[in-house]
């Protein structure tokens, strides 16, 4: 009988990136493995984990997409599971005709004669470690063999840019980390994951409507960014924050906005659907301690527009429009048939019906930064994009 060869590489992937997926990889080549389990660990023994197992076996799920040689195993999550022998066991009931490999880090070496029933598990599996920059492993490879390890070293394996830590850092301060799946990357800004949970913060200003429609924002701006090159994790702050003064009253609202000078008030509709805007980014300024202009600017004209708006302020400006909740209107989906395509297109296509629908059905006035935004989108579309707006949506 021939034996599958399954490599089995554990962790906590909190959150996982390229360079576990790289390491997987390179197992799986040099050790002529069949395959590679992505092994996520409810609890590990020796370290804190910061994210919900199901966010980190999510992730891995994302992260593996595509990837025909690298599966996923919850073996490490279930309850009861504490231990590698406990996994192990259970790996080897779903796989009992295989042997195993277990990847693990050079820094492990020297432990491992004294993981938990360490017989047991030399029994179970083999070893494949990867070198550790600043870690000698010959003598602790040759204690782990000594007590009934078999170990195998892995070659030429350069070492990550890449690390949990540093990107949870980053995260933290709403930066978009490198060596992340883009798919792990919209899921981890999505879901609020290693950073301030606003969301307490933010539930008391608002309905349950406005609270469903801001979760929606944060949907579509977080996909609209990663489409279009832009900063993913900016884009869920500023969705998140972008209807923070929008159940204001309209007295408080006109009073904030002339106190403060949030704008001209001789060139400015002061009413609510305007002035909630500059207001909002006033309050993410002052309560929520944000200072990133461009968020700031995303939040303040996400209704009106402005000229000169960057492809980061059209993003969230969509969103808005465009969230799955939204009550379908005229337009809505031509929207987001060229959010998909043009960002210029949608924001001026959402302009233009705000437009007529005040012109035809409401009376009242247009805000001038509203007009001053459609004639500037219309100077700058490309041909192409001249053609995307005045197509049929299939």
């Amino acid at each position: 009988m021939i034996l599958q060869r399954i490599g089995i590489l554990g962790g906590t992937f909190d959150p996982i990136h390229e360079g576990h997926l790289h390491l997987a990889r390179l197992a799986k080549e040099q050790a002529q493995l069949d395959f590679v389990l992505l092994l996520p660990m409810a609890d590990p023994a020796h370290r804190d984990v910061l994210g919900d197992a199901a966010h980190r076996l999510q992730m891995c799920r994302l992260a593996i997409e595509g990837e025909k040689d690298i599966l996923l195993s919850d073996a490490g999550l279930q309850s009861g599971v504490r231990y590698t022998t406990d996994t192990l066991r259970l790996i080897r009931q779903q796989y009992p005709d295989s042997q195993l490999f277990f990847i693990i880090g050079a820094d492990k070496l020297p432990t491992l004669p004294y993981w938990h029933d360490a017989q047991a598990l030399f029994a179970l599996c083999s070893f494949l470690c990867f070198p550790r920059p600043g870690i000698y492993t010959q003598d602790a490879m040759q204690k782990a063999i000594q007590a009934g390890a078999a170990v195998s070293l892995l070659q030429d394996v350069p070492p990550t840019p890449h690390s949990s830590t540093l990107i949870r850092a980053r995260t933290a301060l709403y930066e978009d980390a490198p060596g992340l799946n883009k798919k792990v990357l919209c899921y981890m800004a999505e879901k609020g994951l290693y950073r301030e949970d606003l969301l307490p913060r933010i539930r008391p200003l608002m309905n349950a409507h406005r609270f469903r429609h801001t979760l929606g924002v944060v949907k579509s701006a977080v996909h609209l960014a990663a489409l279009h090159g832009l900063p993913v994790q900016k884009a869920a702050l500023a969705a998140l924050l972008h209807d923070i003064a929008k159940g204001m009253p309209q007295p408080e609202l006109a009073q904030l906005a002339e106190h403060y000078q949030l704008v001209d008030p001789e060139n400015t509709l002061m009413i609510g659907a305007v002035l909630h805007g500059p207001v909002g980014a006033w309050l993410a300024k002052k309560d929520f301690n944000v200072t990133d202009e461009e968020v700031l600017n995303a939040i303040r004209f996400h209704t009106t527009g402005r000229e000169n708006m960057t492809l980061f302020e059209m993003a969230v400006f969509v969103a808005d429009a465009i969230e799955e909740g939204r009550e379908d209107y005229p337009g809505l989906e031509k929207i987001r048939w060229l959010a998909e395509r043009s960002l210029p297109c949608a924001v001026l296509c959402s302009i233009e019906g705000t437009i007529r629908y005040i012109q035809q059905a409401d009376g009242r006035e247009l805000d001038a930064s509203t007009l001053n935004t459609e004639r500037y989108l219309r100077s700058i579309l490309t041909q192409q994009e001249k053609q995307w707006m005045c197509a049929s949506i299939p």
